[in-house]
């Protein structure tokens, strides 16, 4: 039996062929990570599936553009994935901003984002930023692998040819790293 990554590679190369049955074997394989990792990144289960399904719509356009010389298929798509869901929140943002400009709705009792919050969630993400390259790069990378594409520990292990306990073990000491990091500014703050 070929590894998940070969047969991943195969799909996107006979997708890129033009291959319609191999589109929808890759969608049975991929699609529930796809929408798992886009509801992570967008907080909202309708965004997460118009993510996917546009990022399966530019599969089938741009497969042929897929080089397995520079990483793995499911990588390759789940990175896609994560750029559809953050220009669909970008543009249903600016949408959503322009129609709160042109139509005010006085019954919406939430207030609107004040400065000050905004400067507050600015710094946040420059320490998150921070607190992530001051891990050593293979925790670093175990984490941002995990979180950011979406992948198990088993799949990590499995890309990056690391022992399971291995990465369980760079994804546990980072966290606690981070945390550690995080709550030692709490009580400075």
């Amino acid at each position: 039996m070929a590894p998940t990554a070969d047969i991943e590679t195969a799909l996107l190369t006979r997708l890129g062929h033009g291959d319609e049955s191999a589109l929808a074997t890759l969608y049975d394989r991929l699609s529930p990570l796809a929408l798992g990792l886009a509801i992570r990144v967008a907080g909202n289960h309708d965004l997460a599936e118009d993510a996917v399904q546009e990022a399966f719509l530019r599969v089938w356009r741009r497969a042929d553009r897929y080089d397995p010389q520079r990483g793995a298929a499911r990588a390759w798509f789940l990175r896609l994935v994560r750029n559809v869901v953050i220009d669909l929140m970008r543009t249903r943002g600016a949408v959503g901003r322009a129609e709160v400009r042109s139509a005010p709705d006085p019954s919406d009792d939430v207030p609107p984002d004040r400065p000050d919050d905004a400067v507050v969630r600015n710094e946040r993400a420059a320490r998150v930023r921070a607190g992530l390259e001051a891990l050593p790069p293979e925790q670093r990378r175990a984490i941002e692998i995990a979180y950011f594409e979406g992948l198990s520990h088993s799949e990590i292990a499995a890309r990056e040819g690391t022992p399971l306990g291995t990465v369980k073990t760079r994804i546990r000491d980072g966290v606690l790293r981070l945390r550690a990091l995080f709550s030692g500014e709490a009580m400075h703050a």
